[in-house]
């Protein structure tokens, strides 16, 4: 199976080389390739593209132009609630969509209607959840993603809202990437690392710096999960 990974800040050193170009009808899409394993820049090369700036259609489109036939997605997430603090590791299985700005369908010109009963492929959840207990790492099993457009953070009045809802952890880059992988039949899983408390959790303002510093500690053991759960898919 040809497998992606698809991340940010933290997330490259799993595939080593040049990004290559990928022209798609939406855009171009920037990739690294190793055999049959890719690795997409969410935000382009060198993290320059904010959450409400990102080419989510050219990015999905890219992954089917070279044959990727199963995706695992990575966040950095802030937490609604005390109990997922701060390193915590969520297996997605469900979403909240409050993005307004953004195309979210491959399907402009047509009547195409996707269900999205389970919007995160099982395939790739068990093979994530498998590796976690293969490697002795805690994983949350389930979790309600929250996403937002950005690039500001939530207010307390949000940050309750998305919870009483029943929203586990928030961000800004989920949707509509899992929406169009869905659309194009690509197997795609998310984990969301708990980077930050949301507003009204934690004593202290939040900074982008407070998060990147904190992708930096969980980096090594999401690696080894990735990298695990990569060569469970691979070998399929």
């Amino acid at each position: 199976m040809r497998v992606a990974l698809i991340g940010g800040t933290g997330m490259g050193d799993l595939l080593d080389g040049e990004f290559t170009e990928v022209a798609t009808p939406f855009g171009s899409a920037f990739l690294i390739e190793q055999g049959d394993l890719y690795f997409l820049s969410r935000h382009g090369r060198g993290h320059k593209l904010p959450p409400h700036k990102i080419n989510y259609r050219a990015n999905i489109w890219a992954l089917r132009e070279v044959g990727v036939q199963a995706a695992i997605a990575t966040f950095a997430v802030g937490s609604l609630r005390q109990s997922l603090p701060v390193g915590t590791l969520v297996v997605l299985d469900d979403f909240l969509d409050f993005t307004t700005a953004r195309p979210k369908t491959f399907f402009d010109d047509k009547v195409q209607h996707t269900d999205m009963t389970q919007p995160y492929s099982h395939l790739v959840r068990e093979e994530l959840l498998a590796a976690g207990e293969d490697l002795g790492i805690m994983l949350e099993a389930r979790g309600c993603y929250v996403c937002t457009d950005g690039p500001r953070y939530e207010t307390l009045s949000e940050v309750r809202m998305f919870a009483a809802l029943g929203g586990d952890v928030v961000g800004m880059t989920g949707v509509p990437e899992v929406v169009l992988a869905k659309e194009i039949g690509i197997e795609y899983g998310a984990l969301a690392m708990v980077t930050n408390l949301g507003a009204g959790l934690s004593k202290e303002p939040l900074s982008h710096e407070e998060v990147a510093r904190q992708v930096v500690e969980m980096q090594q053991t999401v690696q080894k999960l990735l990298q695990k759960t990569l060569e469970k898919l691979s070998s399929r």
